[in-house]
């Protein structure tokens, strides 16, 4: 025990935190410094004097409280819960089904298969919310990888489309679409052919004649970088000029949800319909296809995401090598590697969330769900209006790529407090 004050505290155990060295230290320092016995707490405060020096003390104490904090960030934030990846998805058909994978590769355009083809018309990109069905567009490659296998339930013809990558020296000048209006950008992408189109088209219910299936050019041919309001945020959050390529997707090279998050909207929605007094029957939780991400980590709080700033991902992969001996044997080691994503942005939603990936109908319950609920605590403002944010983007490491990441891997949080250019604090 150390008596201070006419009451007895509890010598702190600082086996764990030197904070509390610091603060005990202090504390000592000041009984040193008057060189006799501290008074009781009413005489102390009496004496203008010793006032002063508590005051000295207890400032010196907070201030290297909050320095340890500060140069201690990493070990705190992850200290709590364990952070892994649950889940790994790549869509290689944009707006269309995408494929659960246990490891991926890391390119300069996000997930190695990620977003790679994509359905046009009239030369202008077209996704789920004026063609809904798309979502039900299953999406698998073959077992030896030459081809992605393109079907849909009830359909008897598939689409068998090479994945053979593309060599700017044999293209068809032809077949090159230079400018494909991608949102705020264009995209150069290779068609794929009459038979693809025909395929879509005839899905697509489609008569227009102008429906085409394109794959990403090669990197000499594509000139695609991530949204400019993102690749702002990035230079304004990690102070340099880099640029960052994409693949088709919308906006970012990859984005990540958690799992507590999207647990966290279902409990909103049925509590949103239950205070609308609508039925719960046969309305099922909302998966995470709804939103598409690339990623569901699991381990966090629910938006406990919202405050990263930079994340590091342990990837542990096996190596197998073989000794030729007398008797040959055969031993396996594990190689760790580490991953930075750095935080984008956050994602901003719009009716496409409303759409059934099964069901392929866009709001067929006609509440406007999830986004009803997400404008009630979601809700941020930007230039353009009002939007709702859900999910997270996040780029690649330059140095990063090539490596792989899989599912089960670890996440460390790595700095926290990413503010947006484009939109402001979320409003809950």
């Amino acid at each position: 025990m150390f008596r201070l004050f006419p009451f007895d505290v509890i010598v702190f155990s600082t086996d764990n935190d030197p904070r509390l060295v610091i603060i005990f230290l202090n504390i000592i320092g000041c009984y040193v410094l008057n060189k006799r016995k501290l008074p009781s707490l009413t005489k102390m405060f009496d004496n203008k004097y010793l006032f002063t020096i508590t005051s000295i003390i207890i400032t010196s104490s907070v201030l290297l409280y909050k320095l340890y904090d500060y140069f201690n960030e990493e070990k705190k934030l992850n200290k709590v819960n364990e952070i892994t990846i649950d889940k790994i998805i790549i869509y290689p058909v944009k707006a269309c089904k995408g494929i659960d994978v246990n490891k991926c590769k890391l390119t300069e355009y996000g997930f190695e298969n990620d977003r790679r083809w994509m359905i046009i018309k009239d030369n202008r990109y077209v996704g789920q919310k004026p063609y809904p069905v798309l979502s039900t567009v299953k999406t698998e490659f073959s077992e030896d990888g030459l081809f992605l296998i393109i079907s849909k339930q009830g359909i008897e013809k598939q689409l068998k489309i090479s994945t053979e990558p593309l060599n700017s020296n044999e293209m068809d000048p032809k077949l090159i679409h230079s400018n494909i209006s991608t949102l705020d950008n264009v995209s150069q992408c290779y068609d794929q052919g009459d038979e693809a189109a025909q395929w879509f088209s005839t899905i697509m219910n489609d008569t227009s004649g102008t429906i085409r299936l394109v794959q990403m050019c090669p990197p000499n041919l594509w000139n695609r970088n991530i949204r400019k309001h993102i690749g702002d945020t990035l230079k304004t959050n990690y102070n340099n000029q880099e640029e960052y390529k994409n693949s088709l997707s919308n906006s970012c090279q990859v984005m990540f949800l958690s799992k507590s998050s999207i647990d966290d909207l279902n409990k909103r929605v049925e509590k949103t319909r239950i205070e609308n007094g609508e039925s719960l029957t046969d309305k099922p939780k909302l998966n995470y296809d709804r939103f598409r991400p690339n990623l569901i980590i699991n381990g966090t709080s629910p938006f406990q995401e919202d405050d990263w700033k930079s994340i590091e991902i342990e990837n542990q992969s096996s190596s197998t090598t073989t000794t030729a001996t007398t008797s040959t044997s055969t031993s396996t080691s594990t190689i760790s590697t580490t991953i930075e994503l750095k935080i984008a942005d956050g994602n901003a939603r719009c009716p496409v969330v409303t759409i059934d990936q099964e069901m392929g109908i866009l709001d067929p319950y006609k509440d406007d769900e999830p986004l009803r609920t997400l404008k009630t605590f979601r809700k941020v403002d930007c230039v353009i209006g009002q939007k709702v944010i859900f999910g997270t983007y996040c780029v690649t490491n330059p140095k990063d790529i090539g490596k792989f990441i899989s599912v089960g891997d670890k996440i460390n949080i790595l700095q926290v407090g990413f503010n947006s250019d484009f939109y402001s604090k979320i409003s809950k």
